[in-house]
């Protein structure tokens, strides 16, 4: 990706959407989400905990929430690519520093809200275990850590962020206050993540960052280089400590 001159964003005289399509786009990105992650659970329950379940998965996220940012958003005209400064990129190399020190920042505050919401509201940390197997699906093998790193660090944090910010954030924020848009499409993206309430509570901190830096800088690419170094950095913790756990039983005893 090639850094570009940041140019000011122009103030919007015509309002392309409704709040119609925030509707279509609920209905299609989460519904289309949901089902798919539904039929996948009854075609493949026997191998829930999979490799191959947990990239079908990634996939239909790209495809239906990805795929209805551009069809139903940019495709129907209620934004442009440009608009929202993913083609061409709008970037600044030192949004990537920013966008590392605010994952590192807020891991600890996201962390430690997502563990206080799970055990105070279910009294145990469950769903947060059940949720790692989508991280974690076959081991510490390098395919697994190899392809979920692509979807998950890459690939995923584009689709939501296309979806929860290019799409969603931009259609709030032609009808609603900046502060309304922030928060209403902060908790959409914390109920994206609905199969752990600790989950939901960190996922919401990190769409007000991300609804802010998209403001902010009116490039789709700062919410995703925040995403995805977040992202990243899970994957990377989660991997490492599998494998010193598996490791730890195999090295001698201390005297």
């Amino acid at each position: 990706m090639l850094a570009t001159p940041v140019e000011p964003t122009p103030e919007k005289t015509v309002k392309r959407s409704s709040l119609w399509d925030l509707l279509w786009y609920i209905l299609c990105g989460f519904g289309l989400f949901t089902a798919a992650g539904t039929l996948l659970g009854l075609w493949l329950h026997d191998e829930a905990g999979s490799l191959l379940f947990s990239v079908l998965v990634y996939v239909s996220n790209v495809l239906f929430l990805g795929g209805t940012a551009l069809v139903l958003g940019a495709g129907r005209g209620k934004f442009t690519l440009a608009e929202i400064g993913l083609v061409p990129p709008r970037w600044r190399w030192t949004w990537l520093a920013v966008a590392v020190g605010l994952v590192l920042l807020l891991l600890p505050v996201r962390g430690g809200l997502g563990l206080l919401v799970e055990y105070l509201l279910n009294g145990n940390l469950d769903s947060l275990a059940a949720r790692s197997q989508l991280i974690q699906p076959a081991g510490t093998d390098a395919l697994s850590f190899g392809l979920t790193l692509l979807f998950v660090g890459i690939l995923v944090p584009i689709s939501e962020e296309l979806f929860f910010r290019g799409a969603i954030f931009t259609v709030l924020r032609d009808h609603w206050p900046v502060w309304a848009a922030v928060l209403v499409s902060s908790a959409l993206f914390g109920l994206g993540h609905a199969d752990s309430l600790g989950v939901v509570a960190a996922s919401f901190v990190m769409g007000v960052v991300n609804a802010i830096a998209f403001e902010k800088t009116r490039s789709i690419w700062v919410p995703v280089a925040i995403h995805a170094a977040n992202n990243s950095l899970a994957i990377i913790l989660v991997y490492l400590a599998a494998y010193l756990a598996k490791m730890l039983p195999a090295l001698p005893a201390l005297p």
